[in-house]
């Protein structure tokens, strides 16, 4: 790994090296002449004066040599990579663009890793649908563009349609369920408002998901799946399982039924130690190391390379990505600063996985979504993913941070304690991704 006076950095050995900008996430492959252009344009030469010390270097005509020199400027133009047009870091600023809603602490179930179970005996059961109404509206006029209602289980919600109905249609709904309740009307009456409906499955058989949410589960979740597809619901279910300790063995046999199934898309998410769990550490995530959770990313990670498509697999792996997501419009794939959470007390937070007395940005009982959204808490925690690569020291030296950016700030607090270091999987992060490049480069090595 080189990097030159501008901060631009070389990766590989052969042929043609990825050249990575230092402040975005942008990149390409070049080979060595075309890096000896990028970094000669840098240093403040002109394209005629780059094109003289090719024609002399290779001893090729100056017509050859100017034309190689604009061939590479054109690209470095349609890259971004030019100082003239992207040598500044791009901020993450507040905009209102959804919601997540926990709409009810009122659950039929009582799960062994539940993140907003055991709260306190004092806060309210339901989130008051005028409430709830009045921050729909809100949005809509703010411009948002999604909300995602939870819970506890929201079909307990005894306001429930009335809230869903008035979701939409402006507003993308998507509804988090445990699927037990689930019977044709409430299938229909989601098809009907275009929900895209996630359902939480811990196991892929009843012995596995059972032993965490309780006996039958399994068997009323499968039947509510199937319900949601009768519906037209097909192409817009997937399914959510936490990796814990009981599930690990089990989590590659959860895509095999997501697959049986004609589930589109699996999201495995990682354990974390709030609510229910808290208690029930011992028994879901005591003996669960990193290197558990590495061997499941491999093969999560990996699977596709056998020409497997369906299901799409989420593997709960945070920053590790090639490019920036399609929706993303300031080159941080991070969903902190366009969405607000809002807890059944009113309590607001920046992230569902950071909901802690220190990031509690607020309460919509006090104030309202527009100085929520515009809020110095929320500038403060839009500053601080802005900056996290640049300022946590493991990460400022990394060729990677651009792409990483420096992962899931809740992980990193859930690992460390706090968002300003990384989490428990930089080392593997950094081995994937010089795999990744390795496999690119030998592509482009090979024709």
């Amino acid at each position: 790994m080189i990097d030159n006076s501008m901060g631009y950095l070389e990766y590989g050995s052969g042929t043609n090296r990825v050249i990575l900008h230092p402040l975005s996430s942008w990149w390409l492959v070049m080979n060595q002449t075309g890096g000896a252009i990028l970094r000669a344009l840098l240093q403040g030469a002109t394209p005629e004066q780059v094109a003289s010390d090719i024609r002399g270097k290779y001893g090729i005509a100056f017509d050859t040599a100017i034309k190689d020199v604009f061939q590479v400027l054109d690209t470095l133009i349609a890259s971004k990579f030019l100082p003239s047009t992207a040598l500044t870091l791009q901020e993450r600023a507040p905009e209102p663009r959804s919601l997540f809603l926990h709409l009810t602490r009122r659950c039929n179930l009582s799960c062994l890793h539940c993140y907003a179970g055991d709260s306190s005996r004092g806060t309210p059961m339901d989130l008051p649908s005028g409430m709830v109404l009045g921050l729909l509206d809100k949005l809509k006029a703010l411009g948002g563009r999604a909300v995602t209602l939870s819970g506890g289980e929201p079909l307990l919600h005894p306001e429930i349609k009335s809230i869903i109905a008035h979701a939409g249609p402006e507003l993308e709904i998507r509804f988090l369920t445990n699927g037990t309740l689930m019977n044709r009307d409430w299938a229909d009456f989601l098809a009907d408002h275009g929900a895209k409906v996630q359902v939480s499955i811990d196991g892929s058989c009843p012995a596995v998901h059972d032993a965490i949410r309780g006996p039958g589960s399994f068997e009323k979740a499968i039947r509510g799946i199937e319900m949601l597809q009768e519906a037209g619901l097909s192409e817009r279910i997937n399914l959510a399982a936490t990796v814990m300790r009981q599930s690990l063995h089990d989590l590659p046999e959860i895509m095999g039924l997501a697959e049986r199934l004609g589930v589109p898309l699996v999201r495995f998410l990682p354990l974390r130690k709030r609510g229910t769990a808290v208690r029930c550490w011992e028994e879901i995530g005591a003996g669960l190391g990193r290197e558990d959770s590495e061997r499941f990313y491999d093969y999560a990670i990996h699977r596709g390379q056998d020409g497997a498509t369906r299901p799409e697999v989420s593997c709960g792996l945070s920053g590790f990505m090639l490019a920036m997501p399609e929706e993303t419009d300031d080159d941080i794939w991070c969903p902190v600063g366009r969405q607000l959470v809002v807890d059944v007390d009113g309590s607001v937070y920046p992230c569902a996985a950071m909901m802690t007395p220190d990031f509690r940005m607020g309460s919509v009982y006090e104030q309202g979504l527009e100085e929520l959204f515009h809020s110095v808490p929320m500038s403060d925690i839009c500053a601080a993913l802005t900056k996290r690569r640049l300022v946590i020291e493991r990460c400022a030296s990394c060729p990677w941070r651009n792409l990483c950016q420096s992962g899931c700030m809740a992980l990193a607090l859930e690992h460390k304690g706090t968002i300003w270091d990384t989490d428990d999987f930089c080392d593997y992060r950094q081995k994937l991704y010089e795999e990744a490049f390795d496999r690119i480069l030998a592509l482009e090595d090979e024709g």
